[in-house]
């Protein structure tokens, strides 16, 4: 589990920015939003409230610049990676990116920090913590620019010899980080296999659920108790849902076809997966509906947009529960009800035992969720002669339990979002606008030939 991330030189992020999973002693609707590691408290959710152009997307983009680059393996050793540094100051150009995560393993809790360049990783280090904020190092690795190479340095106490951890150097090149190089090597080692595979598997997934019909259809056919849940949900929308059937129908993959995705230099993980495809699968879904006249079976291209909506979230929601995975998703909720909104949220928040779920949003409706905590919500603002991302944490969490946060916004209490900004009259603009649109001389009068 996530505990913090902090973030520098960032695209539009330029000062450290620290985005923390860690809850507050609030026990009002703790049960549902806590999860306890020893005596540190985490939430499940978080809520990055700001307006467009404030620099959620690029939070969640740190974290998913993090996990690609500790896992990719490119095919190109001099290849870049693909981020910017703040643009709009001229010292940012010339410093170092750095990112500082503190994360849970099972019980056991870790630091890793990564500070790179568009061109290279210049800096990592893993580390453990025992004996409350006691830590020590499991590796560490740094690029000498004298020598032009990367040197690495594992602990004594890691269970590697010598040539082991020589053969991880040499593969440690400019632009792969340690645990991608230690996973090209035929070497096992517990500890290093295990922060990989959080990292892999249960770390961040950035998602967009738009088009996800083809992973929903192959949810339902294949988790019987995931559809149970899903049309038992329905039933609370008053839907006429009563089954969904799915077909699967699988095509051979044309190894012509394989042989040009080859030859397209795909990196190692990508190598992997083209080698293990043998087939496509199309899987379509029909959603029964029951009526007076009788049950009547329709394509999901004939299902409303909320419904689909709806369901493409429950089953991410589903796996990442299952999965203990942290899950990000963009503008979550737009298009949707206050109470389909609310319903997902509580759904993740009642059944997750290891997952989270950090989401940017600018729905109002769930200012209005009956156990909102105070402490989830974090306000995303941009500083205007900066141009520099910021997170307000605290804003939110101090207003008083009893007044309703819906209230607290329109009354201007959070701050850097102003519910009152005022309107843009464009019966002012209106001769200069038409002027621009359809190129009409600005100096002739309404009307005039």
């Amino acid at each position: 589990m996530l505990q913090d991330i902090t973030i520098s030189n960032f695209f539009s992020i330029r000062e450290p920015l620290k985005v923390s999973f860690e809850a507050s002693k609030e026990k009002q609707y703790g049960e549902d939003w806590i999860i306890q590691i020893g005596n540190i408290r985490l939430l499940k959710a978080i809520l990055l409230y700001g307006a467009n152009g404030s620099g959620k997307t690029n939070i969640l983009y740190a974290l998913n610049f993090v996990r690609h680059t500790i896992l990719n393996i490119p095919s190109d050793v001099d290849q870049g990676l693909n981020y910017m540094r703040f643009a709009l100051d001229p010292k940012c150009k010339q410093e170092n990116t750095t990112f500082d995560i503190h994360f849970f393993i099972e019980n056991s809790r870790y630091k890793y920090r990564l500070i790179v360049s568009p061109k290279k990783i210049i800096e990592e280090e893993l580390r453990i913590f025992h004996n409350g904020n006691n830590s020590r190092s499991i590796y560490s690795r740094k690029f000498s620019a004298e020598k032009g190479v990367n040197i690495v340095r594992f602990v004594t106490w890691l269970p590697l010899t010598p040539k082991e951890r020589k053969s991880i150097e040499e593969a440690t090149a400019a632009n792969i980080s340690v645990l991608s190089s230690y996973s090209t090597r035929n070497i096992s080692c517990e500890e290093l296999t295990k922060v990989r595979n959080y990292f892999k598997y249960e770390f961040f997934k950035l998602y967009s659920v738009d088009g996800a019909d083809q992973e929903v259809a192959k949810a339902i056919k294949e988790d019987p108790h995931f559809k149970t849940i899903l049309i038992d949900l329905l039933q609370t929308f008053h839907s006429n849902i009563v089954n969904i059937e799915v077909e699967e129908e699988k095509r051979n993959i044309p190894e012509e076809a394989l042989d040009i995705l080859l030859k397209m230099h795909p990196s190692e993980s990508e190598r992997e997966v083209i080698a293990n495809l043998k087939t496509l699968s199309k899987w379509t879904s029909k959603y029964v509906h029951r009526t007076e006249i009788g049950d009547f079976a329709l394509s999901d291209d004939l299902q409303s947009e909320g419904t689909k909506t709806f369901i493409r979230h429950l089953a991410l929601f589903y796996k990442a529960i299952k999965g203990n995975w942290l899950v990000a998703l963009d503008e979550f909720g737009s298009g949707m009800q206050a109470k389909t909104q609310h319903l997902l949220l509580d759904f993740f928040l009642k059944f997750s035992r290891g997952s989270q779920l950090i989401f940017a949003t600018q729905s109002l409706g769930f200012l209005d969720f009956p156990s909102m905590r105070r402490d989830a919500i974090k306000i995303v603002s941009k500083i205007r002669n900066i141009g520099n991302t910021h997170l307000d944490p605290d804003t939110v969490k101090g207003i008083h339990k009893n007044i309703k946060l819906r209230r607290a916004y329109n009354n201007g209490r959070f701050k850097t979002i102003d519910p009152n900004e005022p309107e843009i009259d464009l019966n002012e603009r209106g001769h200069q606008y038409k002027s621009l649109i359809f190129g009409e001389d600005l100096n002739r009068k309404e009307g005039e030939i």
